[in-house]
Order: structure tokens, then sequence, then C-alpha cells
């Protein structure tokens, strides 16, 4: 990774992708020489998280770095201060790295117009979320025995991609990475740039399994974003019909993935999310060490070996 920040991954290569998949499986074979030490990571989380939020703080305590931890709530911005006077703040005081999570699309790459700092984009409304991609990918690769056995995979991402920033890192991602991709949605939860993707929009799980799918990548039904106008869906049991993957469809040998939080009986059934077949606890699992490598990338603390 050449650039500082990471912000988004829709310019990534792949031989990017490769050196944090690598150092990323450096960090997890055991703790390296606390390259963060010294330095110090600000989390400046402006939406509700778990996993991010904690594989973050675990991975840049774990390189070494002092971490501090910002919320809306008993900081500043509950007084109305708005987002660059907070990273102008951040700055002033000396962050190494602003680790950012926002719910207005965009906030990363403004916040780093400010900053000398290097921002790592933890999730921005409906923009994107590149670690998570990352950390996919990582489990991914795991799953199939390496990096290069993910060239020419099937991954159909399904279900409410209108308002997923994973689907917009993980689709431009996947497909840096050698994958075929197709999507499994309602055009109700379909963006606008959807077209512009040229994927094979696919009408319910069971089509996509009969396309070949060997990866179902379900994403959350996020209701709390569909706000005004009529709902996207008819309802949520008739959603849960055409894109829910059960345990049918594992019959065929597809893997399950989802970034978390899952809706059980929605997204995934609930004897699915915990199944042979599924991924979504090593996904999990690959947080830390995917972090990990992203901090110390971003901050210059391991050389890049991906020539500019």
């Amino acid at each position: 990774m050449r650039a500082r920040n990471l912000l988004s991954l829709e310019e990534t290569s792949r031989a990017e992708l490769r050196e944090v998949l690598d150092l990323a499986r450096e960090h997890a074979a055991g703790p390296l020489d606390r390259p963060l030490a010294g330095k110090t990571v600000c989390l400046a989380f402006f939406e509700a998280s778990t996993r991010t939020a904690v594989s973050f703080e675990l991975a840049a305590r774990r390189a070494g770095a002092d971490v501090i931890s910002l919320s809306e709530k008993g900081s500043s911005l509950e007084k109305g201060e708005g987002l660059i006077d907070t990273v102008v703040t951040l700055d002033s005081l000396g962050a190494d790295a602003i680790v950012l999570r926002h719910p207005a699309a965009g906030a990363a790459r403004i916040a780093a117009l400010h900053t000398g700092a290097a921002v790592v984009n933890a999730g921005d409304g409906r923009g994107q979320h590149p670690t998570q991609a990352l950390l996919d990918l990582h489990a991914l690769s795991d799953r199939f025995g390496g990096f290069d056995e993910l060239i020419g995979r099937r991954v159909a991402v399904v279900g409410d991609v209108l308002h997923s920033r994973v689907a917009r890192s993980v689709i431009p991602a996947f497909r840096a990475a050698g994958m075929e991709l197709a999507i499994v949605a309602p055009r109700t939860l379909l963006p606008l740039e959807a077209d512009a993707w040229g994927l094979p929009v696919l009408p319910s799980v069971d089509d996509a399994i009969d396309w070949g799918a060997d990866v179902l990548y379900a994403l959350r039904l996020q209701k709390e974003r569909m706000t005004g106008g009529s709902p996207r869906v008819p309802s949520v049991p008739e959603y849960a019909r055409y894109y829910g993957v059960a345990k049918r469809h594992l019959a065929a040998g597809a893997l399950v993935m989802h970034p978390g939080p899952v809706n059980r009986g929605v997204e995934v059934a609930g004897d699915v999310v915990l199944d042979a077949s599924s991924l979504i606890p090593d996904q999990v699992g690959s947080g830390v060490a995917v972090r990990s490598a992203v901090l110390a990338l971003t901050m210059g603390a391991v050389p890049s070996r991906v020539a500019a």
C-alpha cells in the first residue's frame, strides 16, 4: 500500500492486496517487535461498533501504540463541534493515526485533508469499509489455501447493497483479487451505480447456487437507514424467503460470509451462522492481524513491498 491513508479500495491493485495479507499473516504468526511503539493511534468512532472498534484497539495495542478512544458521547461533538475541528484538534495533539468511523459518506476523505496523521476509514455511512474487505480476503484465502487460490472463485453478494458500505469495498477488492462476482438483491435495494459495476443481478439465493457460487456473502438488512418514503421490502419474512441463506444452500459446498452483526433468520438462518460452512467466525478472527498490518503500513512502520 503506497498511500499513507486507507480511505477506499476502489483503486487498489492485486499486489497491494497481497502485501496487506502477507503482512497480516506475519502478525498472526506471532507478535512482531512492537512496530508502533512511541506512536499514538486515535480511534474516533462516531457510530456504534463492536468488531471493528475492538479489533483496531487490540491491533494498535499489540503493536505497541498508545491508544486514545473517542466517541460522540462525552466529546465536544455533543456541544456541536464539527468533524473538521475535531480532526484538527487530534492533529494538534499529536495523533499519528486517526481511525475514523462516521455516519456520513466521505467523512474519512474530508478528515484526511485536515491532518498530517494517517487516516484509516473504519466505515463512513454508505461510503466504504476497506478493512472489512481486507479481512474477508484474509479469511477466504486461508480457507481456500492461499491468495492465488481465489482467482476464478465465484462470489454472490446478497441483500441490501443499497445501504452497504461493505459491498462498496468488497466488490472492487474481490474483483482485484481475481474473483467473479454477482449481486443477489431486489431492485429496490440496488444503488444507482450498480449498473456501472457490470455484474449480473440474480433474483434469489437459489439462483446464485445455480450460477455456481462458491461463496454467499450476505449483507445486513439495514432497516435503520430506510427512512422516508415506502419500505424497500414488502416484509422481512418475504425478504428472507428469497435473500436469506438457509441450510439447504450449503449442500453444493458453498461457503457463507457476513460482516456482522447478523440478523439471524433474516440474512442467514440461525443454524447456518456457526455451521462448518460459515466463515463468519473466521472473518472476526482475521480482524486483528489485518488491522495490525494496515496500521503498520499506513503509518510507515514497515516499508512497502509494492513498487511505486
